[in-house]
């Protein structure tokens, strides 16, 4: 059963350059690294996740929605995924203050992958009221 977990290194090379980690920041933040300089702890990263949280929980309530909510609940979900990019990338930087496990940072990711569905049926909603 360990065989199937994952390194550090292991996840890097998956995720590194992966395209659906990108899906909102790419739209959003293009050539934009505000974002990705002010990530430097777990605690940025959790800031990140829950602002997007709260405000989707905020959104589910609002009918109905209109443009300027969807923008900003992409520009949270890239936000998020600006900061899981950063822990990929400087996981082993000794200068940086990120402390994740290789089955915390697995966690992680699939906690970007869980709210970029939950964005996508919010954006759906919004598609179907219009």
């Amino acid at each position: 059963m360990s065989d199937n977990k994952l390194t550090l290194q292991d996840l890097r090379t998956k995720y590194q350059f992966d395209k659906k980690l990108r899906k909102y920041s790419d739209r959003h933040y293009s050539n934009d690294n505000s974002v990705f300089g002010k990530v430097t702890s777990n605690i940025d990263v959790v800031q990140h996740r829950n602002y997007l949280v709260n405000t989707l929980e905020y959104y589910k309530k609002i009918s109905p929605l209109v443009r300027d909510d969807i923008k900003d609940v992409e520009a949270a979900m890239a936000r998020y995924e600006i900061a899981v990019r950063k822990v990929i990338q400087n996981f082993d930087n000794q200068y940086s203050n990120f402390e994740y496990d290789a089955e915390e940072l697995n966690e992680l990711i699939e906690d970007v992958f869980t709210q970029q569905e939950n964005v996508n049926k919010l954006l759906f909603r919004k598609l179907m009221q219009d």
